[in-house]
């Protein structure tokens, strides 16, 4: 017994020494101006391991991060989109293999929902032409109105040719949504995904909530310099209260809430023992959906060592300032790193916060 105690002694004991050192790289980041601020989340079965918040919500004004603050999460909003759209496909009101000309007959091309939601669709991506991205980049044009003009362009590439990350074909599948369902997308993801899940801090649009958003900064010559998310409204930082819905890149939300939506993954779509998601869906969401493409990406998430079936162990998502989520099925483990900045110049940091914690836990 005495052995059996001061092993697990020595258990916790690591752990907690893992994770100090874990919080010590956090501060570190933040101490020399790499970061501005962070919140990290570490869940293991379903429990939370490790909680730390650091920095600042607002540099100047030395206004300390407390960590229920909404972070512009850009692209980490895919998971959160192609979640909603899926429980159409469960509901039988939708098909992976439908093509975009069942909902419009004018489109050229014979993309599917499940191209749109893999990024091999065709239709252009985040590399395309000023014209082209003005589609997804005027915020005062409402959805129904932005969609025929991404449809209106000539594929880039033959359906299934090509990987080629972008936005616009995730709005064509958010468009979709609202014409099968009626509802506008941001409303219909409140009701079959936020709401089951208690993700009250989760928005697409909003003027109420300028006050609990994290500026963005950007750092340069070795300073933190604030800078603007493509998004938000000229006057103030946060989403804005209407008009365009950028359905996979403009949500707002706290760490806690894409928490819950990595628990509702890994228990592959059982949430408090009800199932919002069906177990295949779920299944078709972790999966290889890019063919024999070199690119390793399932349905709204990022995919990574997968096994013969092409069943991702891990899978993930980025977003262009600075958040990311991820699940490792192996280590039962669902982990959020939030913080401001562009993606890019954040990229060391969430590598070196992912080796500390497959290390610690």
């Amino acid at each position: 017994m005495k052995i059996i105690l001061v092993l697990l002694l020595a258990s916790v004991c690591g752990l907690a020494e893992s994770g100090d050192a874990l919080t010590r790289l956090i501060d570190k980041a933040v101490a020399d101006a790499e970061i501005p601020s962070a919140v990290v989340l570490v869940d293991r079965g379903g429990k939370l391991v490790y909680r730390h918040v650091a920095g600042y919500a607002d540099v100047e004004k030395q206004r300390a991060l407390r960590g229920d603050e909404m972070f512009m999460i850009a692209s980490t909003s895919k998971p959160f989109a192609a979640t909603a759209i899926m429980t159409l496909v469960d509901a039988g009101k939708l098909s992976l293999d439908d093509k975009v000309t069942k909902f419009f007959p004018e489109f050229r091309g014979d993309s599917t929902i499940r191209q749109l939601l893999s990024h091999t669709s065709g239709i252009f991506g985040n590399n395309g032409s000023k014209e082209e991205l003005n589609a997804i980049r005027d915020f005062s044009r409402p959805l129904r109105d932005a969609v025929p003009l991404i449809l209106k362009h000539p594929l880039a590439y033959a359906p299934g040719e090509k990987y080629v990350y972008g936005g616009a074909s995730f709005c064509v599948a958010g468009r979709i949504v609202e014409m099968i369902t009626g509802m506008e997308f941001d409303a219909y993801m409140e009701k079959v995904l936020l709401r089951p899940l208690a993700m009250r801090n989760t928005v697409y649009r909003s003027g109420q909530i300028s006050h609990r958003v994290p500026l963005v900064y950007s750092r340069a010559s070795g300073t933190l310099q604030r800078m603007k998310a493509v998004m938000e409204p000229p006057d103030r930082p946060g989403p804005r209260a209407d008009g365009f819905l950028l359905v996979p890149g403009g949500i707002y939300a706290t760490a806690d809430d894409a928490l819950m939506l990595l628990r509702l993954h890994r228990a592959n779509g059982l949430w408090n023992g009800k199932r919002v998601l069906s177990q295949e869906a779920v299944r078709q969401m972790h999966t290889k959906q890019t063919g024999k493409l070199a690119t390793n990406y399932g349905l709204g998430w990022q995919l990574q060592d997968l096994d013969e079936a092409g069943l991702a162990q891990r899978f993930s998502h980025g977003g262009a300032y600075g958040t990311e989520i991820w699940v490792d099925t192996r280590k039962d483990l669902a982990v959020v790193v939030f913080t401001q900045m562009p993606g890019g110049e954040a990229r060391g940091f969430h590598k070196q916060v992912q080796a500390a914690i497959l290390a610690a836990y």
